[in-house]
């Protein structure tokens, strides 16, 4: 069956609303008006029109894509995850994402590299974290390899610095015991390595503050000296300040 484009109508977004002269109308990308090269009156056979259909689509999912992209770089997996849960054929999505690729849009070693940068700048992440973080956004264990060989011992032991300083200093209720343990899991959890989280470990010195002390002993009391007395209170007092990691002191 023929049937012949009757009109145009210029939509946003790139788009035509094409009528054709069995009355069905279809809103169609200007690359499909181009490829197909669909003048006024030309005649289109069904098969022709599947294929426009199936192009159209192609461009939809292009620009969803684009559109993701225009805000930050994203790794090849995001890209695809995006254009999933949009529920594209799997085979446009391959076809939009080689015509990334191809056109530079895609990169998962400049996006590594760019990850990699913001972390550093950002956020208080070790280089485990920020491996770990590349590895759920899909990108494969060479580059990762490659890209965190920047982040060299001497960046990381600087960036422990920074956090267990800022940590000792902001101390209110911590013994010098359980403040060490909390920087300790705090840098592991952040990704950071164990050898370099010791090396700084051991160049601070931290002292428990004697008012730490008795402001977490007066805490104690009161609420203790409600339920004990005597001996049993002050076995009490004795227990949770070496919980605390405190000496237990009259």
């Amino acid at each position: 069956m023929l049937v012949q484009v009757e009109k145009y109508k210029k939509m946003r977004d790139g788009k035509y609303k094409v009528s054709f002269s069995n009355g069905k109308e279809m809103d169609l990308y200007e690359e499909v008006i181009l490829k197909y090269e669909l003048l006024l009156k030309k005649e289109i056979d069904t098969k022709k029109i599947l294929g426009m259909i199936d192009y159209n689509q192609e461009c939809d999912a292009y620009y969803a894509a684009l559109k993701y992209l225009k805000t930050r770089l994203r790794s090849y997996k995001e890209v695809f995850d995006l254009l999933k849960k949009k529920e594209y054929p799997l085979t446009i999505i391959t076809k939009v994402l080689d015509r990334l690729l191809e056109q530079g849009y895609l990169n998962d070693s400049q996006y590594a590299s760019s990850f990699l940068h913001e972390q550093l700048l950002t956020t208080s992440r070790g280089p485990n974290k920020i491996c770990y973080e590349l590895t759920k956004k899909g990108i494969s264990q060479d580059i990762i390899l490659e890209v965190i060989s920047s982040y060299s011992d001497e960046m990381e032991l600087e960036k422990i610095r920074k956090i267990v300083n800022k940590m000792v200093k902001s101390n209110r209720n911590r013994s010098t015991l359980m403040l060490k343990r909390k920087i300790e899991q705090d840098l592991l959890q952040q990704g950071f390595h164990r050898h370099n989280i010791q090396t700084v470990m051991e160049e601070v010195s931290i002292s428990s503050s004697e008012e730490i002390r008795k402001r977490e002993y007066d805490k104690l009391y009161r609420k203790l000296s409600s339920k004990y007395s005597g001996e049993a209170l002050e076995y009490q007092l004795k227990q949770k300040m070496y919980q605390k990691g405190f000496c237990y002191e009259d």
